[in-house]
């Protein structure tokens, strides 16, 4: 199948892979078993890549349906081959779609895997659901080239003589040449021109850079053969001289041949006859490029970093041996782009050479698939500072442990010099704050904190909200027990849960609960909950058992009672008990308080009261070990999660609990069990009975960016995979992280992280943030008592509209010179109105703050609030949101944002 834009495939050649697989078909004897298509998936699972072999593509919807019902024995539910969910058909010719990604939405198997499919399942649609991709070798290793780059090469006299051409991976400008030369039927000695089609408009192709800079998945090329003296194209070099080539001498034979191609640095719109504000300059698209521009243009308009380069200052700083960085010419590259932007005198330049300096030193941002503006501009964000560190030699520097005993701010002052002493650049000076991360051992109370940089801040957004039911039964010790079915959602924590039901109870004393599931119905090892944890549990109901001392008193403890049969068999739902600080559990507690609850709650009634009766008997009721038959249970103990607790002694010494240094009370818990003799005692009473109360927690539409900053500086525990190896305890824990901001940089970059990624599904977050445009006070957020106030005004944004698989990039940014806002979509940049304060959208992505200067009593200064009539709102009517227009032009740039997100879509 060919790829989203390219000449399709010859028909006759798929129907005759699909006639070679209906003749095998019918000629299969009987259908596969089980045994045979889990060889098969074998098989897939160890296939490995071999050059030039064919693999196939198939739709993971299908695929994954395909092995669970090999999985579960039922093969006849696979059904044919299925690729539509990956596929779209365009005047009657199939497209694989763009920007799939594998396992997610594909997977790729090898060709004798594909055709042992087909023999046995078919396929839906002949013409549909044959993918067959090469594995070819780029950058040194094997993958199956599931979007192979063709180019469409034709005459600039004649496009009726042209040809198309299969890039290779090997391919450089040279090669190329060579090759359109040869099919084409060209003289090498002629004078040749090669120009990019960007729609119509044709772009005099650069062959000082990569072949990578130019090609991806589709491209049109037109050949201008220089004949009696003339090219066809006359005036299609709209070029501009450049002082000093980034990539060196051209080549006589490149592409453009006998030094007719062009060396300069970057190409301006030709509709820029006139002079342009400064600053008002679009960046063209160069083919789903618009997260370039985008973040591009939010750089551009930080001031004293445009004022650095506009001055030429960072020509003074270039550090080209500095082997971090990219030798300079990402310095080099965005020094020139802010000059021709800030110029006034294009009302657009085409980025090419900036962007093949990025696909040089990072191939991830090779080629013309979409990307992420935040990925990029962190790059870029290295990439300056690592090019303009003023340290020509980082000297090493020894981590010293012993720092940490010294005064907070004097040990953050050590810290920032020391990163100072090696990282000093503009982009330090204007951009880089410090945090301080605090860890501290649940187990040992040890604390550890590291004073460490930061050159962005990445903000967490919520996930989508949706209300599922969750059933919660709460175990009261002296009142009847109560059952909720509470709304939730996935973010639910239990925390929230415990705060909605107290409100429902309105009890008149205070109640200190422990949360927990039991996560099989085949055995009652429970989990115990975190109160940050979430509180949904799918399937399962989750229980609370009310403690009689709070939990967040330090040196309060929990045990858990299990009564069980056999050590192993459940004869009720477990019980939660709490001990206060400082006192010991016994065996004398575990037979009077917690047999107590257990008759109350799970003993058959008439058989309680004559165990009751039994009382006096010291042997029937004390659970000693012994071997007595009139002893109803048995006592052991054991941490959480043991299978072989150990006997609790028949004597009233205390019982350990697994590690009486720790303060986790919910990871050093105790478990009790009591080893029952007869489950006829037991009522099976689970709380099911009772009547339903029902609550639904109040789901949130706006997030303020407040919040994501107060989230970002929680308190979190640390993953297993995650946990820190305490110097105290000598092991990995799993610790509490907190983050604080401690020193603020004059510019704030602020990204939300509205893209979420997992193994199985990608999303975007659509909230809308509710984002201060004037005045955002920081200063209560910062820990460092000597901070001083700091009050941030929005300077720029990064918008992203639609989805993952279909977006569009633009920004808007005040333009310090004109005292004015400017929406910028790819090659477009017009006036617009101010962002409303606040600024509410779903479209923000990256902000970008600037902080007030302060007067000489440490006061900040408030911003000029002079504006243009042209930006002064209208007093009636609804107020435009940033990426209204102003203007005719304005207006339709916002039409182009619509086309543009239809082109990439398509």
């Amino acid at each position: 199948m060919p790829t989203p834009d390219d000449v399709p495939m010859d028909d006759h050649e798929n129907v005759e892979v699909a006639e070679k697989s209906n003749e095998q078909s019918n000629g299969q004897s009987s259908p596969p078993t089980r045994e045979d298509l889990q060889k098969l998936l074998q098989r897939v699972e160890r296939a490995s890549l071999k050059e030039n072999e064919s693999w196939f593509l198939i739709s993971q919807k299908w695929w994954n349906a395909f092995v669970k019902s090999v999985r579960d024995g039922f093969i006849e539910d696979a059904g044919p081959i299925d690729n539509s969910q990956i596929s779209e058909c365009r005047q009657g010719v199939f497209y694989l779609k763009q920007r799939l990604a594998e396992q997610i939405d594909y997977t790729t198997i090898p060709e004798d895997c594909f055709k042992e499919l087909v023999r046995y399942f078919g396929v839906d649609d002949e013409r549909r659901d044959y993918i067959e991709r090469q594995v070819i070798k780029k950058n040194n290793s094997l993958a199956v080239d599931v979007y192979p780059r063709i180019i469409y090469i034709a005459l600039a006299r004649n496009r009726a003589m042209k040809v198309e051409l299969i890039l290779k991976p090997e391919d450089t400008m040279v090669t190329l040449r060579d090759r359109v030369i040869q099919e084409l039927n060209l003289n090498e000695h002629d004078s040749i021109r090669f120009y990019v089609m960007n729609d119509e408009n044709p772009e005099l192709i650069d062959t000082t850079q990569s072949i990578d800079s130019y090609f991806d998945t589709v491209q049109k090329v037109l050949v201008d053969v220089e004949e009696n003296g003339e090219f066809f194209y006359k005036n299609k070099n709209p070029t501009q001289p450049q002082s000093k080539s980034l990539f060196g001498n051209q080549s006589s034979s490149s592409l453009g041949g006998n030094g007719n191609g062009a060396s300069n640095s970057y190409s301006y719109s030709s509709s820029s006859a006139h002079r342009t504000t400064p600053g008002a300059c679009g960046l063209s698209n160069l083919g789903n490029t618009c997260f370039m521009a985008s973040a591009l243009q939010c750089l551009s308009n930080v001031p004293p970093l445009r004022d650095y380069f506009l001055n030429n200052r960072y020509t003074e700083d270039i550090n080209d041996e500095n082997p971090l960085g990219t030798r300079g010419n990402l310095a080099l590259a965005v020094g020139e782009l802010m000059k021709g932007m800030w110029s006034g005198e294009y009302s657009s330049i085409n980025p090419r050479k900036f962007k093949g300096i990025i696909g040089q030193f990072a191939p991830r941002f090779n080629g013309y698939t979409q990307q992420d503006a935040h990925e990029l501009m962190a790059y870029m964000l290295d990439g300056l500072h690592e090019d303009l560190n003023r340290v020509k030699q980082k000297p090493y520097i020894q981590d010293n442990d012993e720092d940490q005993k010294l005064p907070e701010a004097e040990y953050a002052a050590k810290s920032w010099h020391s990163y100072k002493l090696r990282n000093d650049s503009i982009i330090v000076d204007l951009m880089h704050g410090q945090l301080r991360s605090t860890l501290v051992c649940p187990v040992c109370d040890t604390v550890s904190i590291k004073f460490d940089p930061f050159g962005y801040i990445s903000l967490p957004l919520p996930a989508k909200e949706q209300i599922v039911r969750q059933t919660v039964i709460v175990m009261f010790l002296e009142r009847k027990w109560a059952k909720f079915s509470l709304g939730i959602t996935d973010t639910t924590t239990v925390e929230d849960a415990e705060r909605l039901m107290l409100e429902k109870l309105q009890p008149e004393k205070k109640h200190h609960f422990v949360f927990f599931h039991v996560p099989s119905q085949y055995h009652d090892d429970i989990t115990v909950l975190r109160p940050s944890e979430k509180v949904r549990v799918p399937g399962r109901e989750v229980y609370v058992a009310e403690v009689e001392h709070d939990l967040s008193v330090k040196g309060t403890r929990i045990f858990v009672a299990y009564n069980r049969v056999k050590l192993l068999r459940p004869a009720s739902l477990p019980m939660i008990y709490s001990l206060p600080p400082g006192e010991v559990l016994t065996r004398g507690f575990l037979n009077d308080h917690v047999f107590a609850t257990t008759k109350k709650f799970f003993l058959n009634q008439k058989i309680s009261v004559d165990v009751a009766a039994n009382s006096n008997d010291e042997d029937s009721m004390n659970g000693s070990n012994s071997a007595d038959e009139r002893e109803p249970y048995k006592l052991f103990a054991g941490p959480p999660g043991t299978q072989t607790p150990l006997p609790i002694p028949p004597t009233d010494e205390p019982i350990a609990f697994p590690n009486e240094n720790s303060h986790d009370v919910y990871h050093n818990f105790l478990q009790i069990s009591f080893q029952w003799k007869d489950s006829k005692l037991f009522n099976n009473y689970k709380g099911l009975d009772l009547i339903e109360r029902e609550m639904t927690v109040s789901t949130r539409r706006k997030v303020f960016l407040e919040e994501t900053l107060d989230w970002y500086t929680k308190k979190e525990q640390l993953g297993e995979q995650d946990s820190w190896y305490c110097p105290k305890c000598k092991k990995h824990e799993r610790a509490t992280k907190q983050l604080d901001m401690w020193k603020l940089p004059e510019i704030l970059v602020l990204h939300l992280k509205r893209f979420q990624y997992t193994k199985w599904s990608r999303e975007k977050l659509t909230w809308e943030v509710v984002i201060p445009v004037r005045g955002l006070d920081l200063t209560n957020k910062i820990v460092n008592p000597n901070h001083e106030k700091a009050i941030y005004d929005l300077i720029a944004v990064s918008r992203h509209y639609g989805s993952m698989s279909g977006g569009h990039y633009t920004a808007a940014a005040f333009n310090d010179h004109a005292q004015k806002w400017y929406d910028f979509n790819d090659s477009s940049a017009s006036a617009t109105y101010p962002p409303t304060d606040p600024y509410e959208s779903s479209d923000p992505y990256i902000l970008v703050y600037r902080r007030r200067p302060l007067d000489s009593n440490g006061e900040p200064l408030a911003p000029e609030t002079t504006a243009s009539a042209s930006q002064v709102r209208p007093k009636r009517g609804a107020a435009p949101s940033i990426s209204s227009a102003t203007t005719s032009s304005a207006s339709s740039s916002r039409h182009q944002v619509d086309e543009n997100m239809e082109m990439e879509e398509d």
